[in-house]
């Protein structure tokens, strides 16, 4: 029982209670969370992570003369707690894909800190890399060659490229986490390797590193000492000076099970890169570059604790079947590559031994055996089993087979307990599902215990001009004003300046969007409900960087979506004063420069489409109680068949105007598009500003292109707020 409780954090101990012997973490008891967090439940201690990383960074220190950094694998188990961890220590942290970019965003991660890797990088992985990282890992010339035209694009930041390189050799592990060999779909050979960096030089890419990376979970360091060596040859050739930074990666194993003790030494295999790096550079009379190292497992598992409840006993032949409430669904490890764990009960660990025990989860799965043959002592229904080597490749790999929901998560730190992943929920389960048709309904809607078509929206504002997204496939027969209005209302539903209903298929544009005011009416445009559209189209992962076409009632526009969606340039179309376009009744005309008396007083205005009609009212000073005063009345004015938006307008200089804006079926708005672009028209067809306009709104700042023909752009920032899913009782309210 000793080596088995070797496998556990450093702050493990077994303390005493009216109970008995308990087993405990960072202070804390293990029966205690589980019974309040449920199980399987994850807990990582903070202070085990703290010395694993303490072992590498005196190691560098004390074998290295040259720089050093650190990254955290984070492929190995990655969410917002441990980014936040990560950052805080001066990690540098690993990402593969835009789920990964994401977290390191949510936690705050500087980009300078995130290095992406990816065998396959899609067009949007490689954009928002370029856009959120530090340093990208090019894995093939195809990438390479992606890369190019976004370089050329001139970006204010472009992350700084390393190779990836092949050796062509394998380290001793399981078959299918080698990375390193001549076969292996992971990075270049050497000849491919020279030929990237001349592409790098040809094109002026910023080209500062070295990476490769053998595999994981290995032991023996021999073949590292061999990639070293092929890795400075080709340092040598593309004449890298200090400035360069090699990495060997990552990969050193950790014992999983009281047998593999004891514990590889982190210091060993530090020394052994260092020094083999330090003589294979003063043989070839090499500057020692940056040395850059990648943990995961050795840095995160150890630290790790999976608990389990024990939910049956039952005998099968010789064998006793200690069943868990999990199993391959948090931990695919064990089915994949035959992993071999250790176990121990929380309550009275060190009971006796009462002979071999298979643990096994409730998934349809024969192969879903935790631990084989694990000497265990009689072990009762209801107990909690303690897995030790718990924090890597487990919840990383975690799944919902048979429906399973994932583990919550515990960060544990001196007695206290603070929940990092909450458990998924059922809802959480169905929540990509989208029905192929309605459910058949019987009786009146919002009969008690009747199921109703519930579904999901996502939230947006663009400088507080918010919208609700929805997709058409959702709610298949659409919403009717009634439903619109109580969704849009900000006491009895969500709560937003309207909906955005689409994508729907188009043949003359990529994407057609439908959009309704929250009095439920349908309208022909908007430029912030359009920028906000264009980063839900991203999210969604519909849309890159490249240019897009959006049809709607109001005419197509062109989108196009930067700094990782937060930011959105429209193309709104021309900009016409044409009386019977806009439309205002009277004879055919520019309507320039007009009066309107409304409410006693004389206003200057003038009249715009952008494919919804405006009214333009030129202030001496704009306020929001002049909006919301004058903005209904000139709204519903007759001259206004179609109603109207409203802005009124203060030319501050010839590049910046101000609004207040009241919106056609809205009301007062804090910002809007489609007014920003017809109050900036206006301002540059009076000859008042020039042709970039920055339209200050109370909500914030848009940016108005304006051509010799009058077609504008709008360039701004796009949040998102929030997501969710609507009940029934928001859309069918009792009579």
């Amino acid at each position: 029982m000793t080596r088995r409780l070797a496998l556990f954090p450093d702050t493990t101990q077994i303390k005493m209670s009216p109970t008995g012997e308990l087993l405990t973490i960072a202070g804390c008891d293990l029966t205690t969370l589980a019974d309040r967090y449920g199980t399987p439940l994850y807990v990582y201690d903070r202070a085990t992570l703290d010395v694993q990383l303490a072992t590498y960074r005196a190691a560098l220190s004390a074998c290295y003369s040259g720089e050093t950094e650190i990254t955290y694998a984070g492929k190995a188990f990655l969410c917002t707690g441990i980014a936040q961890w990560a950052e805080q220590n001066g990690l540098w942290v690993d990402c593969t894909s835009v789920g990964e970019l994401k977290t390191t965003e949510v936690a705050g991660v500087h980009r300078e800190h995130v290095v992406v890797h990816g065998v396959n990088k899609s067009p949007i992985d490689l954009v928002t890399a370029v856009n959120q990282a530090g340093t990208l890992v090019v894995d093939n010339l195809t990438e390479l060659e992606q890369l190019v035209p976004l370089w050329q694009q001139e970006k204010p930041f472009f992350p700084i490229l390393w190779l990836r390189l092949r050796p062509g050799l394998t380290v001793d592990t399981h078959t299918y986490i080698q990375t390193g060999q001549d076969e292996s779909k992971f990075g270049m050979n050497g000849e491919e390797i020279l030929h990237a960096a001349r592409l790098c030089q040809e094109h002026h890419l910023p080209l500062k590193g070295l990476h490769f990376h053998l595999g994981s979970h290995f032991r023996d360091l021999t073949p590292v000492g061999s990639a070293l060596e092929k890795a400075l040859n080709l340092l040598t050739e593309v004449g890298a000076d200090n400035d360069w930074t090699l990495c060997p990666g990552g990969g050193l194993g950790v014992s999983y099970h009281e047998d593999d003790l004891p514990q590889p030494e982190i210091e060993s295999y530090v020394r052994y890169i260092a020094e083999n790096l330090v003589t294979g550079c003063q043989q070839r009379g090499l500057l020692f570059p940056r040395l850059h190292l990648e943990p995961g497992r050795s840095l995160v598992a150890r630290a790790g604790v999976a608990l389990y409840r024990v939910g049956a006993v039952k005998r099968s032949g010789n064998r006793r079947w200690v069943l868990l409430d999990g199993g391959m669904a948090d931990n695919p490890r064990p089915a994949l590559y035959g992993a071999r764990y250790s176990a121990l009960p929380v309550w009275q660990p060190r009971r006796a031994a009462a002979g071999p025990a298979w643990l096994a989860g409730p998934y349809c799965e024969s192969g879903d055996i935790l631990i084989e043959g694990l000497p265990l002592p009689q072990i009762q229904p209801g107990e909690i089993i303690a897995v030790p080597v718990s924090g890597a490749y487990q919840l990383s790999m975690s799944s919902n087979y048979n429906g399973a929901r994932r583990p919550a998560v515990l960060w544990l730190e001196d007695g206290e307990s603070h929940l990092i992943q909450v458990r998924e929920t059922p809802q959480d389960v169905v929540r990509r599902d989208r029905r192929l048709w309605p459910i058949e309904q019987e009786g009146k809607p919002g009969a008690v215990g009747q199921q109703m078509p519930n579904f999901r929206f996502v939230k947006y504002h663009a400088l507080g001009n918010d919208y609700l997204a929805l997709n058409p496939s959702d709610v298949p027969g659409g919403l009717t004003p009634t439903q619109i209005r109580l969704v849009c209302d900000r006491h009895y539903g969500v709560g937003s300046d309207g909906i955005l209903l689409g994508p729907f298929e188009d043949t003359e544009c990529d994407f057609r969007l439908r959009l309704f005011n929250p009095d439920g009416t349908e309208f022909e445009k908007s430029g912030n409900g359009l920028r906000i559209f264009s980063r839900y189209l991203w999210d969604e992962g519909r849309v890159q960087e490249k240019p897009f076409t959006i049809g709607t009632p109001g005419g197509r526009v062109i989108s196009s979506v930067h700094r990782g969606g937060r930011q959105v340039t429209v193309e709104m179309g021309v900009v016409s004063f044409d009386s019977r376009k806009i439309p205002v009744i009277g004879p055919l005309r520019e309507v320039l420069n007009e009066t309107l008396l409304i409410g006693g007083q004389e206003l200057r205005y003038c009249a715009a489409t952008v494919g919804n009609p405006h009214c333009v009212v030129l202030c001496d000073e704009t306020t929001a109680q002049d909006a919301q005063r004058l903005g209904p009345l000139i709204e519903k004015d007759t001259r206004f068949p179609k109603r109207t938006n409203v802005q009124f307008m203060k030319v501050l200089d010839r590049r910046n105007i101000q609004i207040e804006i009241w919106e056609r079926g809205t009301g007062y708005t804090l910002a809007s598009g489609s007014s920003s672009c017809a109050a900036a028209a206006v301002a540059y067809r009076l000859q008042l500003c020039d042709a970039h306009i920055a339209v200050h709104m109370p909500g914030g700042q848009i940016d108005i292109s304006i051509s010799e023909d009058f077609t504008v752009s709008m360039t701004g920032s796009v949040s998102k707020v929030c997501e969710g899913v609507f009940f029934w009782e928001h859309l069918y309210p009792s009579p």
